[in-house]
């Protein structure tokens, strides 16, 4: 009778060992759970606190922008402003980065002017496409063709008819074949970025590392002003390769210069005169805008290198003065939150 009970004994610790070892996982699991969800809740709070903090800066960089225009009324040209003269900073659309202590969380802004980017709005983008070829002088080239096709597909996204305007056109049976419909639109653009939903468009003008159209001219919603009636040349600060290249008449080692000195004001301030020769600095003055034409677009993010979750805003506005904007109210043009 002895044995049996002995061995029913260690059958019982066996048991009560797997059961201690059992409950130790469960409980280390319940823990690794409770941490990583913690982990997940934090980093979405963070992210819609950065949203906040960004509607914030958003705020107070608009009221900085008019204090400096009020200020300093006559600024020098874009690239040419001496900021160590200056014991306070200035706040300009030259694309240098600004960084604003917002309640204890620094914020990175850059200010460029929104008078950037090709015309393709619907009164322009024929001319600017022609330019284009006639700068590129290719007016015999496999690219000339890609452009005029691509302004049969623009002159058929716009028109109300259902023509095709060329061989290469696309019309409703030809968005729909490729599962796109119900395009085109047939009528005046709301937005930029619907350009994109033209095929080819994409391969001459490519969204930037934002995936925004940038290298497109914003188009104004209904009521607003458009933005190129202050400025007929693309600013000069925003201008990718391609534009450099074809409003520039620049040559690809020319290019290359030019973004290097512009690469070299944006990191060190210093001026464009010091940088490039007389003659290529007024050839780009002469193509390119160097002053702010009154709508800024601003980009609002984290430092580099901040090391938390954040999330980034894009907008742009018509500039208002110190007293604030008429009726109270600001009205943009695009607000993005990335």
């Amino acid at each position: 009778m002895i044995r049996p009970k002995r061995r029913e004994q260690g059958s019982a610790l066996i048991a009560a060992l797997c059961l201690i070892f059992m409950a130790g996982m469960l409980t280390a699991s319940v823990l690794a759970l409770s941490r990583i969800a913690t982990f997940d809740v934090r980093a979405h709070i963070e992210l819609q606190r950065s949203a906040y903090i960004n509607e914030g800066v958003a705020n107070r960089i608009q009221f900085l922008l008019a204090a400096d225009r009020n200020v300093n009324p006559s600024s020098t040209q874009l690239g040419e402003l001496d900021y160590e003269e200056f014991e306070y900073d200035r706040y300009t659309a030259d694309g240098i980065p600004h960084i604003i202590d917002y309640h204890g969380t620094e914020v990175q802004v850059v200010i460029q002017d929104a008078a950037a980017g090709f015309n393709l709005g619907s009164g322009s983008y024929r001319n600017t496409l022609r330019s284009i070829v006639s700068a590129l002088e290719l007016d015999d080239s496999e690219i000339s063709e890609k452009m005029e096709t691509l302004t049969e597909r623009i002159t058929d996204y716009l028109d109300t008819d259902d023509d095709m305007s060329g061989d290469n056109g696309m019309e409703a049976d030809e968005y729909e074949a490729e599962n796109q419909a119900p395009l085109p639109r047939n009528g005046t653009l709301r937005y930029r970025e619907e350009l994109l939903f033209i095929p080819g468009l994409s391969e001459f003008f490519k969204p930037d590392k934002y995936g925004m159209l940038s290298s497109v001219r914003l188009i104004a919603p209904y009521g607003m002003s458009d933005i190129s009636r202050n400025s007929s040349n693309p600013n000069f600060f925003t201008a990718d390769r391609f534009m450099l290249k074809v409003q520039g008449r620049l040559e690809d080692e020319e290019v290359d210069e030019v973004i290097a000195a512009r690469d070299e004001w944006l990191k060190e301030k210093n001026k464009l005169s010091e940088q490039l020769d007389g003659l290529l600095l007024n050839r780009l003055r002469s193509r390119f805008s160097f002053n702010e034409s009154g709508y800024f677009t601003v980009r609002i993010e984290s430092p580099e290198k901040s090391g938390r979750p954040s999330r980034r805003l894009i907008f742009t506005y018509p500039a208002f003065e110190i007293t604030g904007p008429q009726n109270d109210m600001v009205r943009y043009y695009d607000w993005l939150m990335l």
